[in-house]
């Protein structure tokens, strides 16, 4: 700050000093003077103004003069004050009286203004103090509460200051110090109205040093309010007067525990004690009790005790939002000592007090506090039970059903307790979830949740092999929720499990409707039915899969591999000997259908995501040799026209390898092309010759001389190729279907 500057600021100063004394010399005269009501009116708010600027006013370093000017005219003031009261002798109109009354706080604070700050010697603080008091107890008489807090507050502070320099005191100001205490305890020695005053300053006070955390200073003050109200007859003490002394009682045992000291701690408990003996069991009692519980220490936290408490308070509480929300409060602290005596303090508040009011945000508030206390801890049976028995006593007594946000709220809670039972292999516990998730009390869950929870019950059931129980879930269970294909699925897994090969055939129809886009739930059948060894199950499933990709091939879908799955299962299924020959038929006829099925697949070319084709030469290899092979293993055994669709398949097959082929793969191509056409040909005849319908005989031998025609084309097409053993068989071959094919033209008439 440069010297202009602090010019400045002490110039500033000096003016509101000077005008302090000014106004000071003005008020003497003015006490002085017999003025009106009015003027005494008007001078008294005056005064009040000046008082409020110069309470929060310090000065720094004002200088000797000033701080000299300011204690004379602060001490003349005090003193003309005190003569003009004598002088009244209490026959002052009230406007006078409250006018010397606060010229004396003006005086004081003009006094404590003059000191130096940090610099007052304990003799200064002695003076000041007290002053305070003395100008305090003015204020309590003539019922002037604001300003007695005020000076009171200012004789605090002076009296905090004076016990740390206890020490450091002279014998006689020590003595002097404690002097000015004893006289904060004479002062309550007044009639019941001012008792009541100085109590509520001295109650301030205590709760600003609470604030401040000053805890053994604080219960000083409170114990001097205390004492204030006490030294009175109960009886003349007004309303208002005993509500103030149970709150000074509230913060005095609040105090007490704060200074943390086994001390503190036994005369809070005695306290508390002879508070209870006065009014009994009543709320505030109630609820110091439970203060002294919870400052325990925690390895010694009676909660048994606590619980007590809490139930004495559920019979007793008038039942508001603060009484709700302090029960709940009170039930949570206890939560974190004991859940299982919290839960049943819970229940009881609940049970009794809750639903006979019918209050739907009190009970929706209980019921979520409730399943969240259940869920949060230990699962354990008796837990379980307990939240379901609460739900019992809902249904019961509710008159109008939880609302769907309550019941989402309760049902998130428990579907955590589920997935984590059932992900622990617990499933037993997960079924009791499941079970209350499932109570009439949480109906309007929607049906959505509902079936979530009936399926988890079934998958439960499916696990532990409880299949009639599974049954049972499974039927009870709504019609849209019985047709989403996750419970289509299980139903799947229960029929193969059941044995029931129609219900599974009909699961994986449905899947197949509904889920038209997406082939999870169907692969899921197919590995189902693959580990329960259910071969024909598995069978359908693929088919239904194949048919689903209409053998294009979505992204999740590789075709070929498909294909190859269902002829293997199906020819596997040959070698059972304990099919009807209606069922082995049947069989036979969907392995035609498989091998046409691949050649229409393998004519539309299907690629994957990068343009490559699914049906490679390897893809082409596979069909074509096993088709083969098919239909010459068995052709002594299936009838002949399905041998015929085998191996036109197998002819189709080959007529799509690429031309870039290898010689000698496609050498062999032909030459197993050129034995399919020889077996279709004499086949069709051995049918032709047999058959009693003339359109489907003329059918057979118009087969026949096609297959001829393309056997003698490959024949001649090779003939340079071949060595001389292949060449005479095959000539043999083309001798024999030439008089087959001669035997044909003549049908034929062609």
């Amino acid at each position: 700050m440069d010297a202009s500057t602090a010019d400045s600021s002490y110039s500033a100063r000096d003016k509101r000093v000077k005008s302090i004394i000014s106004f000071c010399h003005e008020l003497e005269k003015q006490l002085s003077s017999k003025s009106s009501e009015q003027a005494l009116r008007n001078l008294t708010d005056e005064l009040e103004n000046q008082i409020n600027a110069v309470k929060s006013y310090s000065l720094k370093s004002p200088g000797s003069h000033r701080h000299a000017q300011l204690d004379s005219v602060g001490t003349d003031l005090w003193n003309r004050c005190v003569q003009i009261k004598r002088q009244d002798d209490g026959e002052a109109v009230p406007e006078r009286r409250k006018l010397l009354t606060l010229a004396r706080v003006f005086s004081f604070l003009i006094l404590a203004l003059a000191q130096w700050g940090d610099h007052n010697t304990p003799g200064d603080l002695l003076r000041l103090e007290k002053l305070a008091i003395k100008a305090g107890r003015s204020c309590i008489v003539d019922g002037e509460l604001k300003f007695a807090l005020m000076t009171l507050q200012k004789a605090a502070e002076y009296n905090g200051l004076l016990q740390n320099l206890q020490t450091k005191l002279p014998q006689e100001e020590l003595c002097t110090s404690k002097r000015l205490e004893i006289e904060y305890l004479t002062l309550h020695n007044t009639d019941p109205v001012s008792a009541e005053n100085l109590a509520d300053s001295l109650f301030e006070i205590g709760k600003d040093l609470t604030t401040k955390k000053n805890f053994p200073l604080a219960v000083k003050w409170l114990e001097r309010a205390y004492e204030s109200l006490n030294s009175q007859e109960l009886e003349l003490l007004s309303r208002e007067a005993i509500e103030l002394r149970l709150a000074i009682s509230q913060a005095l045992v609040r105090a007490y525990l704060n200074i943390n000291t086994a001390d503190g701690f036994q005369k809070a408990e005695n306290h508390v004690c002879y508070v209870e003996s006065e009014i009994g069991d009543k709320l505030v009692v109630l609820l110091l009790r439970l203060e002294l519980l919870l400052s325990s220490p925690a390895e010694v936290f009676d909660s048994s005790a606590y619980a007590g408490i809490l139930q004495r308070m559920v019979r007793t509480l008038d039942i508001s939002e603060s009484s709700f929300n302090l029960m709940v409060h009170h039930i949570r602290k206890l939560e974190d000592k004991s859940p299982s005596l919290a839960s049943s303090v819970l229940d009881a508040f609940l049970t009794s007090r809750i639903l006979p009011t019918q209050h739907d945000a009190w009970v929706e508030r209980v019921v979520v506090l409730r399943t969240h206390m259940a869920t949060t801890h230990r699962d354990t049976h008796e837990t379980i039970q307990g939240l379901a028995t609460m739900f019992d006593s809902v249904e019961a007594n509710l008159e109008k059903p939880l609302p769907a946000a309550a019941v989402l709220a309760v049902q998130t809670l428990i579907w955590k307790r589920v997935d984590a039972s059932f992900n622990q292999g617990d499933l037993d516990i997960a079924e009791k979830w499941c079970h209350v998730a499932m109570h009439p009390a949480l109906r309007h869950s929607g049906p959505a949740n509902a079936a979530k929870i009936a399926r988890k019950l079934l998958i439960c059931a499916l696990q532990r092999n409880h299949l009639d129980n599974a049954t049972e879930i499974l039927q009870s269970m709504s019609e849209s929720a019985r047709r989403e294909p996750m419970t289509l699925y299980l139903a799947f897994k229960l029929a193969l499990r059941s044995g029931d090969r129609e219900m599974a055939s009909d699961c994986l129809r449905q899947i197949s409707e509904v889920s038209s886009k997406d082939p999870q739930y169907i692969y899921a059948c197919c590995i189902d039915a693959q580990e329960a060894e259910d071969k024909i199950c598995a069978i359908q499933a693929l088919q239904h899969l194949i048919q689903k990709s209409e053998y294009s091939c979505p992204d999740a879908v590789h075709l070929p591999a498909l294909l190859r799955i269902v002829i293997r299962l199906e020819t596997s299924l040959l070698d059972d000997q304990g099919q009807s020959d209606a069922d082995r038929q049947s069989l036979l006829n969907d392995i035609c259908q498989v091998f046409e099925g691949v050649v229409t697949a393998i004519r539309r070319d299907p690629r994957d995501n990068q343009g490559n084709k699914l049906f490679t030469v390897e893809e082409l290899n596979w069909f074509s040799k096993n088709s083969y092979n098919l239909a010459v293993k068995n052709m002594r055994i299936w009838h002949l026209r399905q041998t015929i669709r085998i191996f036109q398949c197998c002819l189709s097959i080959i007529s799509q390898y690429p031309q870039d082929i290898p010689v000698q793969a496609a050498s062999d191509l032909s030459l197993r092309g050129m034995f399919c056409n020889f077996l279709v040909a004499t086949a069709c005849t051995a049918l032709a010759r047999g058959e009693d319908n003339i359109e489907t005989q003329l059918q057979d031998y118009l087969t026949m001389r096609k297959h001829v025609k393309a056997f003698d084309a490959g024949l001649e097409a090779r003939m340079d190729t071949l060595d001389e053993v292949s060449q005479n068989d095959l000539q043999a071959k083309l001798s024999t279907l030439l008089v087959f094919d001669f035997e044909g033209a003549i049908c034929l008439k062609s």
